[in-house]
């Protein structure tokens, strides 16, 4: 029988899903368009807040993985099991699902087995309404083409050093290593973000 993703051992994972960089894609905003259309009409339109796509794929010209993140941030009052359930069904969470509180943070994959990638992989990000960093981090970076650039640069030199061994990619048996390593980039232009744009995205 076929070993589910979350069965995978640490070697079977680095296996099945190394970190493929790729040049931009003009077919990302397509395919999140795509997906964001599935969602909505697979769940309750008083359950969502908000809905984005956020990550590298969403910044034009940008080297990314080829992972489509979108942020699905949901009303308070939403039922979160209920929530789970109708995204299962179109496929997100069946293979890859975690769940983090406090706050209550839902990470549903997408495109992932223990084949490998599917051709269209995506991340579903599931959070209450808030002021997230990711939101922030994006706008400044299309705002920013040389910073953009600056970021690609050190995804493919933290790609180049975990491939050396002189960076752990799943310390623990997490596979953060990659993104703890670009923590510092990132936390350093969403707080010049959060200056230039004050409070875009905090909710009224």
């Amino acid at each position: 029988m076929k070993k589910k993703v979350s069965e995978l051992s640490i070697d079977e994972w680095k296996k099945t899903f190394p970190i493929i960089l790729k040049e931009y894609n003009a077919n990302y905003k397509d395919w999140y368009e795509i997906e964001k259309q599935t969602i909505l009409n697979a769940v309750k339109a008083e359950d969502i807040a908000r809905i984005n796509h956020i990550g590298s794929t969403a910044v034009e010209g940008l080297i990314a993985k080829p992972i489509i993140d979108i942020l699905l941030e949901i009303d308070g009052c939403c039922n979160v099991a209920r929530l789970v359930d109708e995204l299962k069904i179109i496929g997100y969470g069946v293979e890859l699902f975690n769940r983090n509180d406090d706050p209550m943070r839902l990470l549903l994959g997408k495109g992932f087995s223990s084949d490998g990638y599917a051709e269209k992989v995506c991340f579903l990000h599931v959070r209450y309404l808030g002021d997230w960093d990711e939101l922030y981090f994006r706008d400044f970076l299309i705002a920013n083409p040389e910073v953009a650039t600056e970021y690609g640069k050190l995804k493919l030199n933290i790609l180049n050093d975990i491939e050396k061994g002189l960076i752990e990619r799943m310390p623990n048996g997490v596979p953060n290593g990659y993104s703890q390593t670009k923590l510092e980039f990132v936390k350093k232009y969403t707080n010049s973000a959060k200056q230039e744009f004050h409070d875009r995205y905090k909710p009224r």
